[in-house]
């Protein structure tokens, strides 16, 4: 039947826009389709990237065991000890020694490092010149005060794997000699608060001189730390007088214990 041209023209009409709102309804279909895939896409990817990080930190964790709860006191392995001016005649050896040790491994056994240093004023009390029998030695500023290079190129690298080594400076004062760093205020207070919290199972020093600052440091060291419990690196030792012997006898009145790297 033919329709009156009005209808058709009403009946076309409205097939168009319902043929038109049905495309439109498809593509905004389409849209939200592809907006939720991307959307989870996205989430997908954040969440993979969590994953990811949270794994990494993971393996960080296990490839850094925790360090064992030990100290070692390294005292005064300095330029003027070594090849300076107080140069000890194994010094240089010593402290090779130390620094290849250290490398190979020995560095594992310590959770912390302490470095000590002399670091005087230019007119220091154990100088000749002031009256003392030293030459002058671990001036401030100057290259005989830095630790030994081959040592503190080891120690730059043990870094990123004991983030506790430390270095602690005495004799700054020049009317005070201070063999030991406990002999310190600033220092002494310092090392003794550390000992204190940290409860090592264990205290190990090596260094220079034998009979001097190692000797003094030791004795301090047992003022308030178990002997037994202290431990001296024999081998990467050096001395002023290598007849002196306080040290050995100290070690072997108190129980203090020899062992080698």
């Amino acid at each position: 039947m033919l329709l009156p041209q009005k209808q058709k023209i009403h009946y076309l009409c409205r097939k168009f826009l319902t043929h038109n709102k049905m495309k439109k309804n498809l593509i905004g279909a389409i849209v939200l389709i592809a907006a939720l895939a991307m959307s989870s896409c996205g989430n997908n990817e954040q969440k993979d990237k969590k994953e990811k990080e949270k794994m990494e930190k993971t393996e960080a964790k296990a490839e850094k065991p925790k360090l064992p709860n030990r100290l070692l006191i390294i005292v005064d392995p300095q330029v003027d000890f070594t090849t300076g001016s107080l140069a000890t005649a194994k010094g240089p050896a010593a402290m090779d020694y130390l620094a290849k040790a250290l490398k190979e491994g020995a560095g594992k056994n310590y959770g912390w490092i302490v470095v000590t240093q002399d670091f005087h004023p230019a007119n220091h009390c154990s100088f000749v010149e002031q009256g003392g029998v030293f030459p002058p030695h671990c001036v401030q500023g100057t290259e005989g005060m830095n630790v030994y290079p081959a040592l503190q190129e080891v120690l730059n690298d043990l870094m990123a794997d004991i983030p506790n080594i430390h270095y602690m400076q005495k004799g700054n004062l020049p009317e005070k000699e201070e063999f030991s760093i406990f002999q310190n205020e600033q220092s002494g207070e310092k090392l003794r608060t550390v000992i204190g919290q940290e409860k090592f199972e264990g205290i190990d020093i090596c260094g220079i001189a034998t009979d001097y600052c190692v000797y003094e440091t030791t004795k301090d060291l047992m003022a308030f730390y178990p002997a037994k419990q202290i431990r001296i690196v024999t081998n990467c030792l050096a001395a002023v007088d290598d007849n002196d012997t306080k040290l050995a006898d100290l070690m072997k009145e108190n129980g203090i214990k020899g062992i080698e790297f």
